[in-house]
């Protein structure tokens, strides 16, 4: 190819690109059309195509496209991790550990490689290849959020509370300014019936976002397993006098005066309770004010 038409090709990718970036996808299409018809031996082009292809939602034509990519560059590591973003995207999860293997033996040293190979094992199933990627990835890269994220929830919902809670705790010092993680140490500690470490992980949470309600309400309810019913109480009125519509903090308050032996306030707050449950359950399904 002389120097013009590889200057024509150069720019019509550039063009391409620029035009996903602003998720013009129809114009981006034909920008890497016209560069397909300068050279249709170039992997980039093709695999821009596919892209643009991805973002119309033309996804079997998008997944056709970068095997044409793959099939003239198969070393291409930003291609094959495209085509493997897009298998797993569409459900097609064994033939994206197909490719999440190849982009580990391609770059055995990217902790970027084995997050999406443990992803991959873990929609898969596979719990124990999954935390061995994980794990692999974590130690490439200690403060990999994502990963400890998803390592500490597979760790969870494989019933290893003690481990999930740990790997958690690790994540909110990579993030001390976000609940979320502390929140969820708190839920497990709860689960688990250590509710002075439950209450200290929502306190925790409470001190990173002052205004986080499910800090607040575990806060209250770790309170009342700890039999401090007044302090409970007034924690859960606090949140009420926040937002009376918050259900939770109906049904604690409604627990906790059940547990005071105020039986009639506890049932009136319980129907509360239940009341905004049914609102809410309502206006997630899209339903309020009649039926489905």
């Amino acid at each position: 190819m002389d120097d013009k038409k590889s200057a024509e090709l150069q720019k019509k990718i550039e063009e391409g690109h620029e035009l996903l970036m602003k998720r013009e996808y129809r114009k981006a299409r034909q920008a890497f059309d016209e560069a397909i018809r300068i050279d249709d031996k170039n992997a980039r082009a093709h695999a821009g195509k596919a892209n643009a292809l991805f973002g119309l939602e033309e996804l079997e034509k998008a997944i056709s496209e970068m095997e044409k990519a793959l099939a003239l560059d198969p070393e291409d590591h930003e291609i094959l991790d495209n085509y493997g973003a897009y298998l797993f995207n569409m459900g097609k999860h064994k033939e994206a550990l197909g490719v999440a293997e190849r982009l580990v033996q391609m770059a055995p040293e990217d902790p970027d490689a084995w997050y999406k190979l443990a992803s991959v094992r873990e929609e898969l199933g596979e719990t124990d290849a999954a935390l061995k990627a994980y794990d692999k990835t974590l130690s490439l890269a200690p403060d990999f959020l994502d990963a400890l994220k998803d390592k500490a929830g597979l760790l969870e919902k494989a019933g290893r509370l003690q481990e999930a809670a740990d790997a958690f705790t690790a994540a909110s010092e990579i993030a001390p300014g976000e609940p979320y993680f502390q929140n969820c140490v708190g839920q497990i500690m709860g689960r688990l019936g250590k509710f002075d470490l439950a209450l200290a992980a929502f306190e925790k949470a409470e001190a990173a976002d002052p205004e986080d309600e499910y800090a607040k309400n575990g806060k209250a309810a770790s309170l009342a397993k700890l039999g401090r019913l007044d302090e409970a109480l007034a924690a859960f009125e606090a949140r009420i006098g926040i937002n009376r519509d918050d259900p939770f903090a109906w049904d604690g308050k409604s627990f906790v005066l059940k547990m005071m032996g105020r039986t009639e306030e506890s049932e009136k707050a319980g129907s509360e309770a239940k009341r905004l449950f049914r609102i809410q359950e309502s206006l997630e399904k899209g339903t309020f004010g009649g039926n489905a």
